[in-house]
């Protein structure tokens, strides 16, 4: 159907290459790749392009036949992938040959009606081809042999997925940009449960475990004032206390910020708003990003009223961001936040006239005149928004004090609380006497 791209759903055991894979497809470094197995948990959608043709890959957690715990959790999300594609790919390792999980899966692949096509990956030389051809013995047709790590034969496998993409022929049509929204936060904050509440489907695993999320998790949803994009990231600590492939998901959970409209910064209410919660608030407000934040496990709170008196009071020093108190597990407080939020993302990118902002800013250094030494302002314009970005001349920029002063005045004329403002100083240039 035009508009609406087509899904790949990338399948197969611990440690066979998936991540890579779909990296290597996808042509950079997207999905968490790491040689200890077990990495992906969630379900990872990218976007790829092959010979025209545009399509979502779906990177899933390692299948295990008799999973437990977290394990089966994984698997519930790979088979939910699988049963959403319209294309499944089973990655198998060429040199271990068939497992008994490979089998295993393969058995649950042959009663799809939709195309399973193997891979074998890790072929890195032509004299590991003949590698590939035991996988035939899983009943799913020959495999493509495929190097992911080097790129060996990407392109045949790419031929061959394009080829089995339903309605072949027809591009699909360019998307409208959609507001992107990224939840953040400290790990075991909730989350992944709150994801999954906003969603009304069990989309990201959610464990007793702190940090099990450890990928970005992209998820398009249709609210009554249109389609939006959810991006569940994984837990954020100070770097320095980041090892392994923990300091991958802090990498994706900055990138998921700067791909975002608008951060949600989740928090522990019982906890209260953490020296680490405003760390993550800086990194949020220098990134430019719409702002708000939301205490989850509100219902566990006894003193209701005086703990959010000072969560709303230390939360406002952050561009002025409203706090919303929310449970994820009973869902007290969620349906207030579609709303919130596409009010927030339609602020972050409005745009005031000339004509306001210099009525605002006339108003403004009137009221209360540059410091001596800055000079005096004569003009100002937005020139840009997503954040709302003001450039103002006159004379030299003014210390700190006066510039929050000023932005806190454009933040209340043009309702801008929540959001990040930039202002840029230009001195205003002297007019050249005419030579004689």
């Amino acid at each position: 159907m035009k508009g609406v791209l087509p899904r790949v759903a990338v399948l197969g055991r611990q440690n066979v290459g998936k991540s890579t894979l779909v990296n290597r497809l996808v042509g950079q470094r997207e999905a968490i790749a790491h040689s200890s197995p077990g990495v992906t948990r969630d379900r990872v959608e990218l976007e790829a392009t092959w010979r025209g043709r545009r399509f979502l890959l779906i990177d899933t957690g390692g299948y295990l036949h008799a999973a437990k715990g977290i394990e089966a959790l994984v698997r519930a999300q790979a088979d939910r992938a699988a049963s959403e594609a319209d294309v499944i790919l089973l990655v198998v390792d060429a040199r271990s040959g068939i497992t008994e999980e490979d089998a295993a899966l393969a058995r649950r692949l042959r009663k799809v009606a939709e195309p399973v096509l193997v891979v074998a990956n890790k072929v890195d030389t032509a004299q590991e081809e003949v590698d590939a051809l035991t996988f035939r013995a899983l009943g799913l047709g020959e495999a493509v042999g495929v190097s992911a790590a080097l790129g060996r034969s990407s392109g045949d496998l790419l031929d061959r997925i394009v080829e089995l993409l339903p309605d072949a022929g027809v591009e699909a049509e360019e998307p409208p940009a959609e507001p992107r929204f990224a939840l953040v936060g400290r790990p075991n904050v909730g989350k992944s449960s709150l994801f999954n509440r906003i969603l009304s489907q069990e989309r990201s695993v959610v464990y007793e475990e702190a940090g099990t999320t450890r990928d970005s998790v992209d998820a398009m949803i249709e609210w009554p004032m249109g389609t939006v994009r959810f991006v569940d990231t994984a837990g954020m600590r100070r770097p320095t206390r980041v090892h392994g492939v923990e300091y991958y998901s802090f990498v994706r959970a900055t990138q998921a910020i700067e791909r975002a409209d608008v951060a949600i910064l989740v928090v522990d209410a019982l906890e209260g708003f953490t020296a680490e919660d405003k760390r993550i608030a800086v990194r949020v407000i220098e990134a430019g990003r719409g702002f708000l934040v939301v205490a989850n496990k509100w219902d566990l709170i006894e003193d209701k009223d005086r703990t959010y008196k000072l969560m709303a009071e230390e939360v406002s020093l952050f561009a002025k961001a409203s706090l919303v108190r929310t449970s994820a597990l009973s869902g007290q407080g969620v349906p207030r936040l579609p709303h919130m939020l596409m009010d927030l993302h339609a602020r972050w990118n409005s745009r005031a006239t000339t004509s306001k902002v210099n009525e605002v800013l006339i108003r403004a250094v009137t009221e209360q005149p540059a410091p001596r030494g800055a000079g005096k302002i004569h003009y100002a314009t937005q020139v840009s928004s997503g954040p709302p970005s003001f450039v103002l001349f006159g004379g030299a920029t003014p210390g700190a004090t006066y510039q929050r002063y000023l932005e806190n005045r454009l933040r209340a004329a043009f309702d801008l609380d929540g959001v990040p403002i930039r202002m840029k100083f230009r001195l205003r240039r002297r007019k050249t006497p005419a030579s004689p």
